[in-house]
């Protein structure tokens, strides 16, 4: 494919071409002048501005030409851009046949014309590749001819075309009720959460929530809250961290949430949150139970 053809071609026909990297090329006719003694005639100029926009119809005039894809012809502008490219970074010339030729100024692109060139009077007909007929083969009784096959298959696809609007009317549709429903789904999990009351530090009684009613007088003597100082004290590991910044984060975070906990080092790598409470030995299973559902789900310990 020969790009630089169709350059000169492009620019007879519109008077000009834009090609990124190698600017935007206009040919102008400047006016007559008179000084007085003698009259100058016009004469073309041509016009490089280094930055040009992005326009199609360049791509769009060879594809047509060449009764190739838009695509194909876009690739084959951006390799003749980039063989041209090279060409002028080596000291070389660009030439556009009839019409001038890209040169290289100080570092910057530039266009001579042709001494010769001049603009036609009439248009400019521009040959175009067409294609061989094919020859229509006998169709046998009851089989359609391939051009009542084509145009049955395009009136398939008009009366089976997508309405992309509607589909992603629905999309969101569904996605704002599913992220409706899963917020519901948490709220009510959260809501059917037990919920464990932990004293004061200053009590002296630590109220154990009961997981079932009490069936007999036996069990209610066994929930019957018991003197903090009759009983031993326990410390229950919430999370364990790394750092004591990180466990300190932890801390203010739960005691504003109105659970008394405390950071505990095991050593210099190892620091605990822990819950410490005063509760019989028999209720430490319950207890880090519903430590373990409120705080943190992947378990609570004891700490030792």
């Amino acid at each position: 494919m020969d790009v630089a053809k169709y350059i000169g071609l492009f620019l007879l026909k519109n008077k000009y071409c834009c090609l990124q990297g190698l600017g935007n090329l206009e040919i102008k006719k400047t006016a007559s002048t008179h000084n007085g003694t003698e009259l100058t005639g016009s004469a073309y100029t041509a016009q490089l501005n280094p930055v040009g926009s992005i326009d199609d119809a360049f791509p769009n005039f060879i594809a047509n030409n060449e009764q190739v894809s838009i695509a194909k012809a876009s690739n084959e502008i951006s390799e003749f851009i980039r063989t041209a490219k090279a060409a002028l970074a080596e000291g070389g010339a660009v030439q556009i046949p009839s019409i001038g030729k890209y040169v290289m100024h100080n570092n910057r692109i530039g266009f001579e014309l042709d001494p010769a060139f001049s603009m036609p009077d009439k248009g400019i007909i521009f040959p175009v590749a067409t294609p061989p007929k094919a020859e229509e083969k006998p169709v046998a009784a009851g089989e359609q001819k391939p051009y009542e096959s084509y145009t049955n298959y395009n009136n398939y696809n008009k009366q089976r075309s997508v309405n992309w609007n509607i589909i992603a009317f629905w999309g969101v549709v569904i996605i704002i009720g599913g992220s409706i429903l899963g917020w519901s789904i948490n709220y009510f999990m959260k809501q059917q959460q037990p919920e464990v009351k932990v004293a004061p530090a200053q009590q002296e009684v630590v109220e154990v929530p009961l997981e079932q009613p009490v069936a007999d007088s036996a069990a209610l003597a066994a929930s019957t809250p018991v003197a903090a100082s009759d009983t031993p004290e326990f410390r229950f590991i919430i999370k364990e961290y790394k750092t004591l910044a990180q466990a300190q984060k932890k801390e203010k975070q739960l005691v504003s949430y109105g659970y008394p906990v405390s950071v505990v080092n095991k050593d210099s790598a190892t620091f605990y949150v822990v819950h410490a409470m005063k509760i019989p030995a028999a209720d430490t299973t319950r207890i880090k139970d519903s430590l373990s559902k409120l705080l943190n789900p992947a378990g609570v310990t004891i700490f030792r």
